[in-house]
């Protein structure tokens, strides 16, 4: 469930950041795949709570 917090623009752009700090090519394919890290990040985070909701 730890990945609730990715699920904004802001946490992909920190991302993305400290990525190219490290390597500038693997920055640029971050950025690139900015959007859909959100979605999926978005999906991850509903499917986590679908789950916790069942178990609660």
């Amino acid at each position: 469930m730890f990945l609730v917090s990715f699920a904004n623009f802001s946490s992909i752009g920190i991302i993305a950041g400290a990525i190219k700090g490290l390597n500038e090519e693997q920055g640029n394919v971050v950025s690139r795949f900015g959007l859909k890290l959100v979605y999926g990040s978005t999906l991850v985070s509903v499917l986590s709570a679908s789950i916790a909701a069942l178990v609660l």
